[in-house]
């Protein structure tokens, strides 16, 4: 069996899949209720938080990087909202002022904005936020049993 590489050993890409996939599990579990079911915030459906049909959908572009991974940007939504409908920005936008208060979307915006938002972040910073959210991950699956 081949041994994995250290997160420090893998490239930019393999970084941004794995902090991909942590990341939207870390959205979809916080979304789910105690069975497992999260209620899409934009249109009502309920789906199993890991069944395919709920997505984690950004407000803004996942090629911005100042908020590719910002909890502020992201709701856990039905996939049909998310691919279909452009994630119903119009109903987005007031689950994320609801969830987080204007000043915190506000503030969102601002990094949002700022110029050279297409620039990649430090692997570093990459490995570090990999770990934070496959540890809050663990923690989630026990506090939840999921």
């Amino acid at each position: 069996m081949a041994k994995r590489k250290p997160l420090e050993q893998k490239g930019f890409l393999e970084l941004q899949d794995t902090l991909d996939k942590e990341f939207s599990m870390f959205i979809r579990m916080t979304a789910a209720d105690d069975n497992g079911y999260v209620c899409c915030p934009t249109c009502g459906v309920t789906h199993q938080w890991n069944s395919g049909d709920i997505h984690c959908s950004h407000f803004y572009s996942r090629k911005n990087y100042y908020v590719r991974w910002d909890e502020r940007n992201v709701i856990a939504q039905c996939g049909k909202e998310n691919r279909w409908d452009e994630g119903n920005k119009p109903e987005m936008v007031f689950v994320l002022i609801e969830r987080w208060g204007l000043d915190e979307i506000l503030e969102m915006r601002k990094t949002a904005k700022m110029p050279g938002h297409g620039k990649q972040p430090d692997t570093l910073w990459m490995c570090e936020k990999i770990r934070e959210y496959k540890a809050r991950n663990k923690r989630l699956r026990e506090e939840k049993g999921l």
